[in-house]
């Protein structure tokens, strides 16, 4: 069970790294003023509080082998951390529940559906933090190349995207993430070939999917990572409930 804790937080800061610190192919707009709508995306992502989500994230080898495909459908709450997730693997039949709630985390066993629950490492809680609170940081970043960022609109929504020129992306991405660990490669997190498409609503500027792609390394092994998301109930989840079972998980040691 420690394995699959390990395994939860690591696909839970993967998916939300992914959303938070970089939140930001189709012919622009000329019209479109992308100072002005970067901004506005900017301050409105920054002012997430809670969300529903679901992602499905996919890592394949680049040199062949079996490719891992997961889909998360979660609840967020930002501050105080409150999460309710469920990981599906595909073709694997293996669903794992999990909540996050006052600092413990609580998992199901997927064979015989008990719970248990563990202390939610500092480290990880400091995580979750830095990740939701760097979009201002992004703003200026985003700011500083508007002339990689590409802008239309369609159906009332902002379509943003950047898939060339994104070697800004890959140095800020590598400073963001370096000290934090979340592909377990620390000081060594390097990624190529970053790519990102989001659907903006125009007029609250909140993000209604996006999918983001890039390649790294992982365990020795060069992968590419690609992420698809819908979001859902932005700023409208007041509480997520933890049913009495789960309060009852058996304790387990910390890592």
């Amino acid at each position: 069970m420690k394995k699959s804790l390990k395994k939860i937080l690591f696909t839970v800061l993967t998916v939300f790294a992914v959303f938070f610190v970089v939140a930001c192919g189709n012919k622009e707009d000329a019209k479109i003023n992308k100072e002005e709508v970067i901004k506005n995306f900017s301050e409105a992502n920054n002012n997430i509080k809670s969300a529903d989500l679901v992602t499905t994230v996919n890592m394949t080898p680049k040199k062949g082998g079996e490719s891992i495909n997961v889909t998360v459908t979660a609840s967020l709450i930002v501050d105080p951390l409150t999460l309710k997730m469920t990981m599906e693997t595909k073709g694997q039949n293996v669903k794992i529940n999990s909540f996050i709630k006052d600092d413990i985390m609580y998992i199901q066993n997927p064979v015989d559906n008990s719970w248990v629950k563990q202390s939610l490492p500092e480290e990880v809680s400091k995580q979750f933090k830095h990740i939701t609170n760097n979009n201002i940081d992004n703003y200026e970043l985003f700011k500083d190349n508007l002339d990689k960022i590409d802008i239309k609109e369609k159906d009332g929504n902002y379509l943003i995207s950047i898939v060339k020129d994104t070697d800004f992306l890959k140095e800020a991405m590598k400073k963001q993430n370096s000290n934090m660990g979340i592909l377990g490669q620390g000081e060594n997190f390097e990624v190529n070939n970053i790519t990102m498409e989001y659907v903006v609503d125009k007029e609250t500027y909140l993000t209604k999917s996006s999918i983001v792609s890039f390649e790294t390394e992982l365990q020795g092994q060069d992968i590419k990572l690609s992420t698809s998301s819908e979001f859902s109930n932005i700023n409208n989840i007041k509480e997520i409930t933890i049913p009495e079972e789960v309060f009852n998980a058996v304790a387990i040691p910390g890592n």
